[in-house]
């Protein structure tokens, strides 16, 4: 083989492991790249269950939803003293249980927000910080995953993420320090959200599970209201 022919195959051997290559430099099987994971990732509905806990105290959420999609989804929050709190959203509604001690379900107009738990957005400005937030290939539970990470101002929400920017700014927070990974197909699969509320540190962590199709979510029985 004459020279200017193996340094051509040397070359494309290493551009091919160069692409794959996770933060500490070795070959990972299931490379991808994210800005094209992102990309794509907004095109298909899905169903997904998203566990989310707070440092700071016992509260919890369970929950299962649909993204990519009119916004539908079921939720449950358990406080740190124990109150459960449900709702249930439809196409047309919100529905609420444990606002009072009957325990029925209160019909409310549908908010116009997007779901708290669409990450969507949050990749996609961390990907703009470029080369500093791509941590590399990692797995996470089992399935290959890549890991984003950097700060965000609150006032870089305002724009691409509206609700979020309330949300927070209304509580007092500056900034977050964001991990996030990803899927090959962009959906988001684990969360670690660092920020200060009230002079406290908080750790909000998402583990997201149990994907598949988009499913109907209907109005719970009976209904008050």
């Amino acid at each position: 083989m004459r020279r200017t022919a193996v340094l051509a195959v040397t070359a494309t051997v290493l551009a091919l492991l160069a692409g794959c290559r996770g933060d500490g430099g070795s070959a990972a099987a299931g490379a991808f790249d994210p800005a094209q994971a992102v990309a794509e990732g907004g095109k298909e509905p899905y169903a997904v269950t998203v566990r989310a806990t707070h440092a700071w105290d016992a509260s919890a959420i369970t929950a299962r939803f649909n993204l990519n999609t009119v916004f539908t989804g079921r939720y449950e929050f358990k406080d740190e003293d124990g109150g459960v709190r449900e709702t249930v959203t439809t196409v047309d509604a919100e529905y609420v249980r444990g606002h009072d001690d009957a325990g029925t379900w209160l019909r409310t107009p549908r908010s116009a927000e997007v779901s708290d738990f669409d990450y969507s957005g949050y990749a996609k400005l961390l990907l703009a910080q470029g080369a500093s937030a791509r941590k590399g290939m990692e797995s996470t539970d089992g399935v290959p995953a890549y890991h984003l990470a950097g700060h965000l101002g609150v006032d870089q929400l305002a724009g691409p993420l509206p609700a979020a920017h309330r949300m927070l700014a209304a509580s007092g927070v500056t900034g977050i320090d964001l991990d996030q990974w990803i899927d090959a197909r962009g959906r988001t699969r684990r969360v670690e959200q660092t920020m200060v509320v009230d002079g406290r540190k908080d750790v909000l962590k998402l583990a997201f599970s149990d994907f598949g199709p988009a499913e109907t979510f209907a109005a719970p029985a009976p209904v008050a209201g």
